[in-house]
């Protein structure tokens, strides 16, 4: 079915309910089917994202041809997303050829060149009905071609300041969270993230998400976190179900098989994650 709300609509809608909608980090077709059925099963709407890497590798237009039959025929609202883009140029490309949402990552610039980055693209998206998150403070970490040897917390000040004169749709604030995989347990400014749900109007979203324990994902989601980003959770469940397929199969050379197995994995981990943001408040 083809989705009557739009990404931001049902953003607001988690936010007021007090749950979370998953943005999972989509990297082929068997990793965006099993997104889209964990979110049917569960019956929750679902972001499917894509790198610039992923984008690049397939073309835009290419790529979001191949993934516009299962957003369309999803039975729950489902939608595309780009994450952590740093050039206008290539983010209005994905405007051009279809994404719900783009992401603009200018966060390691000046505030002003971020604001002044993140609005141009707003100003472009929005004539074309598309909505935009910004980032403001450094998240730590690796997320595909997009590395941070140090993160930088933001600041209440700045998050304010860019909220409202970058004309962003949903902001992500660097609260302490990291991408890739946690080798310590994160400390997270937990105030900063219930003052900007509290104050902001635009929705609040949280990167590196993967294995923060479901307890933080509850508390955050309960201060207003209402989009949680996952990705290399599903890299390394893609990867561990090819292995599984090798490892007992090692005869068998089936693609279709193979898939399945990658499939199986995909799905399992992604619905693990939908069901713990629908539990929120």
């Amino acid at each position: 079915m083809m989705s009557d709300t739009t990404i931001l609509q049902e953003l607001n809608r988690a936010r007021e309910a007090g749950y979370a909608v998953g943005a999972f980090n989509i990297f082929d077709y068997t990793s965006a089917r099993a997104v889209v059925a964990a979110a049917e099963e569960c019956g929750k709407p679902v972001i499917l994202q894509t790198s610039v890497g992923t984008v690049t590798y397939y073309g835009a237009r290419e790529l979001a041809e191949m993934l516009r039959y299962l957003l369309k025929s999803a039975k729950v609202p489902a939608f595309l997303h780009l994450d952590h883009c740093r050039d206008v140029a290539f983010a209005k490309t994905c405007v051009d050829a279809g994404w719900d949402s783009v992401m603009i990552d200018a966060s390691a610039q000046s505030i002003e060149r971020n604001i002044a980055m993140t609005r141009e693209a707003a100003d472009y998206a929005h004539a074309h009905g598309v909505y935009v998150e910004g980032e403001i403070g450094v998240i730590e970490g690796v997320e595909e071609e997009i590395a941070a040897d140090q993160g930088k917390h933001a600041e209440a000040a700045e998050c304010f300041r860019f909220a409202q004169e970058s004309r962003v749709d949903y902001l992500a604030p660097a609260i302490g969270t990291a991408h890739g995989v946690y080798t310590a347990s994160p400390k997270l400014n937990f105030d900063l993230a219930e003052r900007l749900g509290r104050e902001l109007s635009q929705p609040i979203v949280l990167h590196g998400g993967t294995r923060l324990t479901e307890e933080t994902f509850t508390r955050l989601i309960s201060l207003g976190i209402a989009k949680v980003n996952v990705s290399t959770a599903l890299k390394h469940a893609g990867i561990d179900g090819a292995q599984k397929y090798i490892r007992e199969k090692p005869e068998e050379y089936n693609p279709l098989h193979f898939d399945e197995s990658m499939y199986a994995s995909l799905k399992e981990v992604v619905k693990r994650h939908i069901l713990i943001f629908a539990n929120g408040r």
